[in-house]
């Protein structure tokens, strides 16, 4: 199971998840939506709620999410995230983004983040205010070929085949850190009693999903873990189309599980 596996990576995962709960968009030329809202707990406690409406057509897509604090973490941090990305539709369906923007606060103050995109490939990218270990940020040449959170949510939800549900992998850049998201084949060697299977009307097929660290983490951080393996759920609607019902790992607050609400 996961082990150190910060609060904001953890989210990220799920507002992804929130995408693989939409109708595949090469499935149909009508666009496709998902609104979707995830709980989250941490230790049995509720924490913080994710929500997610995305729409994808055969020439692009847009995307927008929010992340609440609930429960103690609201009491402590009272965290908001809005966030919001457009972009194209390339060749064979590839996601093009053309911009993202994203606003932090918090009861100790304000983030927000800019990324505009030239062939798919970050080139500029603001915050206000700037912070100050700015020149930690990921490498340039890590950025190539990445796509910010919520694109990387809407590309999530594209490979809508039993074949690819557990092998891809999606890179990321949230204009600070650069990180990989993949889902590999299941291994019942290590599925235990500590990520409970969902109860849910339709069978379930569980994937291993990993975060990998790449850059714009500090060295320390680097040094100390660069995986993180976690647990997904996945439920077959029977014509090729997928929704996440479960995430669970361990966190450094305690274990984690998101749940879709029904």
């Amino acid at each position: 199971m996961m082990r150190g596996f910060a609060l904001g990576s953890v989210t990220t995962v799920m507002a992804m998840m929130m995408a693989l709960s939409a109708p595949a968009a090469q499935a149909t030329e009508a666009a496709a939506s998902v609104s979707a809202n995830y709980d989250f707990f941490v230790g049995g406690f509720r924490i913080a709620e994710v929500g997610l409406e995305a729409t994808a057509t055969p020439t692009g897509y847009e995307a927008m999410s929010q992340v609440t604090t609930r429960g103690v973490l609201e009491v402590l941090l009272r965290g908001r995230s809005v966030s919001k990305a457009v972009g194209k539709r390339g060749a064979f369906g590839r996601l093009e983004p053309v911009g993202y923007a994203a606003r932090y606060s918090s009861r100790t103050g304000e983030q927000k983040t800019r990324i505009g995109y030239e062939d798919s490939t970050p080139t500029r990218v603001t915050f206000d205010p700037v912070p100050d270990d700015i020149s930690e940020h990921a490498r340039a040449r890590d950025q190539r070929g990445s796509l910010d959170p919520l694109s990387a949510a809407v590309a999530a939800l594209l490979p809508a085949t039993s074949a690819d549900l557990c092998n891809r992998t999606i890179p990321i850049y949230d204009g600070k850190r650069r990180f990989d998201v993949i889902f590999l084949a299941p291994d019942p060697a290590r599925f235990d009693d500590s990520a409970p299977k969902p109860k849910w009307d339709k069978p379930l097929t569980r994937c291993l999903g990993v975060y990998e660290r790449i850059s714009g983490f500090g060295a320390e951080a680097m040094q100390d873990e660069k995986y993180f393996p976690f647990d997904i759920w996945f439920e077959d609607s029977g014509n090729g189309i997928f929704r996440a019902v479960r995430l669970a790992g361990s966190t450094k607050l305690g274990f984690a599980i998101g749940n879709l609400r029904k």
